[in-house]
């Protein structure tokens, strides 16, 4: 039998937290060991918002970083109303969506007290975003080499602009999805059809303030190519757009750096980029993080087919191709057959796996189609 080949496609996400380090980064401080980390953002969108509140480890371990329990969140906004955050997972803290959404046009200031201390934020105006423009993409060559070479590849770009001249200071997030299929004829359809989700790991931001049109023109927003499944059936991306402060502009293209220069994005603690949330008890204590407020406005588009894909499944998949030998041992317990090639004069042809994960798609993405998967592709 042929070695067995790792489930690739399982583990592919893991390779979105390793990063090559230029140079290492040890900021230069002794006094604090440990860091109260806050992140959140308050949005004008009708949902349950969070914030997530943790201990940095020390920058001599790897551990991973221990959350906050047991603290007391809020948010108060500039008319006097202020919002309790309670904790639905340790050092998860949720509003309640019946009760707060974000209002254009107040400013919001977050509290939180935590083993004896009060800390807050800065107030920060909740900017109104104005409609993204277009989004569009296109295929292009890609150069992969410095000979020449070109790879096809899939570039999402948008417009967008703001009439008023008012916002500035853009960020944007976005969430991918698409279709995957399982091209084996042995294992049932509804366990061959799936579909893929990721989420944005990459800081995409923007400023318009040195520019006399409050415009953002042909942005790559992502690039895919051939070596992913992204292309190869449908593929949707929704994109928001958050209208920032300065401030938390300053923040995330700081953290951006730092990541640019020290590793992936999960993989540093930003210790030397300031944040918003400071200690009123003991001003000298470090507060890493930011609470952000941000109006947002979002779109989707849908993409069919942009690439032409090699069969990575089956090359993942795909352990021994023999003659049909119902004597098998272990055939149906730990080998199974993925595609059977009927031979009318000869037996027929079995592919087989050990790998559970390439019977049944669901074991490593979704099952259940998105609601607006038809409404978008047509049924």
């Amino acid at each position: 039998m042929r070695e067995m080949k790792k489930p690739a496609f399982i583990i592919v996400l893991i390779a979105l937290a390793v990063a090559s380090c230029v140079s290492q980064f040890t900021p230069d401080i002794v006094s604090q060991s440990r860091f109260l980390t806050v992140n959140g953002l308050i949005t004008d969108e009708n949902r349950q918002y969070t914030i997530k509140l943790g201990l940095s480890k020390p920058l001599d371990e790897t551990s991973e970083e221990e959350p906050v329990r047991g603290a007391l969140v809020s948010v108060s906004d500039d008319l006097g109303n202020s919002y309790i955050f309670r904790e639905k997972n340790p050092g998860i803290y949720v509003s309640d969506s019946t009760l707060f959404t974000g209002i254009p046009g107040l400013t919001y200031t977050l509290g939180i007290r935590y083993n004896g201390f009060y800390y807050t934020s800065a107030p920060y105006l909740l900017r109104k975003s104005p409609p993204i423009d277009s989004v569009g993409y296109e295929v292009i060559d890609r150069e992969i080499n410095a000979s020449g070479e070109t790879e096809k590849a899939v570039r999402i770009m948008l417009n967008t602009l703001d009439p008023s001249n008012d916002t500035h200071f853009y960020r944007w997030t976005y969430d991918e999805t698409w279709e995957i299929h399982l091209p084996f004829n042995n294992i049932e359809y509804e366990k061959r059809i799936c579909w893929m989700h990721e989420e944005s790991h990459n800081i995409l931001l923007a400023n318009t303030e040195a520019l006399t049109e409050d415009r953002i023109t042909d942005l790559t927003v992502t690039t895919f190519n051939n070596s992913t499944d992204r292309g190869q059936f449908k593929y949707s991306i929704l994109l928001k757009q958050y209208a920032t402060s300065r401030e938390e502009y300053e923040f995330w293209n700081g953290v951006k750096t730092m990541t640019e220069n020290s590793g992936g994005l999960y993989d540093v603690t930003p210790i030397s980029v300031k944040g918003n949330v400071i200690c009123t008890d003991d001003p000298e204590e470090i507060v890493l993080g930011f609470f952000s407020v941000s109006g947002v406005t979002d779109t989707r588009i849908f993409i069919r087919s942009p690439l032409s894909v090699p069969d990575i499944y089956r090359e993942r998949c795909v352990e021994e191709v023999i003659y049909a030998d119902p004597r098998l041992p272990g055939l149906g317990s730990v080998i199974f057959i993925l595609n059977i090639y009927d031979n009318d004069e000869s037996p027929d042809v079995w592919e087989l796996t050990s790998n559970l994960a390439c019977l049944d798609c669901a074991r490593f993405a979704s099952n259940v189609k998105p609601d607006y998967w038809d409404e978008g592709f047509g049924k």
